[in-house]
C-alpha cells in the first residue's frame, strides 16, 4: 500500500541527521527510525558547498537505510528540510539539493519548506506547530510544547487551536559554542559541567539585555545568538568554564520560562529536542516552571519528532515538490 513518507532533519546544532519512515493513514504509525552522523568538520564549517554536498549525500545514505526492509513503491515522498544557512522573515537559505536526492533515490522530494511557508504568509519558522496540533491537541487542556534544538521554539495549544507559535530564545547553541571555544568538546554531556558551576550575574545580564526587546511571534536566525556570543567572547573566555556553562544554561531556561509566562493558563508543559538530554537544563526548567513538566516520549520518540513533523508537512503538501 502506497502510504509511507520519509522525514529527514538536521537542526541548527548540526550534530546528526535523523530520519523516519512513517504513515499517517490511520494516525501516526512509525515504521522505522534511523540516525547517521556527519563528517567531523560539518558542525563548525562555514563552507556552503561542503555543507550542501554533505547533507545531500548523507540524506541519500539515510534514505537507503530507512527503506532497506521496505518496498520503494510504497513510499510517496521524502521530506527534506535542508540545512539552514541563514533565515529572515523574507527569505530562508537552505543547503542541500532536493533534485539530486530525488534523482538518486527515485523518490519525489518535498523541500524548501521555509520559503513555502513565507510565501503563504508565515515566517518560515517554527514550522512544526501544525504537527504539534495534530499529535497533541486536547479539547480539555491547554498545552505548551517546547522544542529545544540549537534554538528553542514553542507552540501554545489553547484546547485544539494554535494560540501562539514562536522561536523563544537560545536552545543549545550558546552552550555548545562555549564548549567549542573553551576547547572542552562539542557539548556539555548531561549538563554536568554547568551543574558544577555558579551563575555569573554580570554575563547573564549582558545576554538578557541583548535579548530583551525580542517579541513573539518571531523566527530567529542563529546568527542573532552567535553575534552576541562574539560580542562578549572576551568576558566568556576569562570566566571559569563551569560558570560560563551554568550561566548560559540559565539563559536558555529563563527565556523558555518567559515564553511560558506569556501564555495564559498552561495545563501541561511538554518538551522534545536535543536539549532534553541536558539533565541540568531540564532540572532548572522544572524548578522555574511551577507546573508539571513532561517529555513527548510518551507519544513518540523525542529525538525524532522533528523528522516526523517534516514527514507530516510533506503529507500535507506544505512544501515544493521535486521529482
Amino acid at each position: 500500500m502506497r502510504n509511507l513518507y520519509i522525514g529527514l532533519m538536521s537542526g541548527t546544532s548540526r550534530d546528526s541527521l535523523d530520519g523516519c519512515l512513517v504513515s499517517f493513514s490511520n494516525g501516526l504509525e512509525i515504521k522505522n527510525l534511523e540516525t547517521i552522523y556527519f563528517s567531523k568538520d560539518y558542525q563548525s564549517s562555514d563552507n556552503q558547498s561542503f555543507i550542501s554536498e554533505e547533507i545531500t549525500q548523507k540524506s541519500i545514505d539515510l534514505v537507503k537505510k530507512l527503506i532497506s526492509n521496505h518496498s520503494k513503491e510504497n513510499i510517496i515522498a521524502i521530506a527534506f528540510p535542508g540545512q539552514t544557512i541563514s533565515h529572515s522573515d523574507e527569505f530562508s537559505l537552505q543547503a542541500g539539493s532536493p533534485e539530486i536526492i530525488a534523482k538518486e533515490s527515485g523518490i519525489p522530494v518535498y523541500a524548501d519548506f521555509r520559503n513555502f511557508d513565507i510565501a503563504h504568509g508565515g515566517k518560515g519558522a517554527p514550522l512544526i506547530p501544525s504537527f504539534h496540533q495534530y499529535l497533541l491537541s486536547d479539547n480539555s487542556k491547554n498545552k505548551l510544547i517546547i522544542n529545544i534544538g540549537g534554538i528553542a521554539n514553542g507552540t501554545y495549544l489553547k484546547g485544539p487551536e494554535i494560540e501562539l507559535a514562536s522561536d523563544v530564545g537560545p536552545g543549545n547553541c550558546l552552550m555548545d559554542e562555549a564548549m567549542r571555544k573553551l576547547g572542552l568538546g562539542l557539548f556539555d554531556n548531561d549538563g554536568l559541567l554547568a551543574r558544577s558551576g555558579n551563575i555569573n550575574d554580570e554575563i547573564l545580564e549582558l545576554f538578557m539585555n541583548e535579548l530583551e526587546n525580542l517579541s513573539y511571534p518571531r523566527a530567529d536566525d542563529i546568527s542573532i545568538y552567535m553575534n552576541i556570543f562574539e560580542k562578549y567572547e572576551n568576558e566568556i573566555l576569562s570566566t571559569e568554564p563551569a560558570d560560563v556553562l551554568c550561566t548560559l544554561t540559565e539563559l536558555t531556561a529563563t527565556k523558555i520560562i518567559e515564553f511560558l509566562k506569556s501564555c495564559n493558563s498552561v495545563d501541561e508543559l511538554i518538551f522534545h529536542g536535543g536539549g532534553t538530554e541536558n539533565k541540568y537544563l531540564m532540572s532548572r526548567i522544572k524548578e522555574l516552571a511551577a507546573i508539571p513538566v513532561k517529555s513527548i516520549d510518551d507519544v513518540a520518540p523525542s529525538k525524532y519528532i522533528e523528522a516526523i513533523a517534516f514527514a507530516y508537512l510533506a503529507f500535507k503538501e506544505r512544501a515544493i515538490l521535486f521529482k
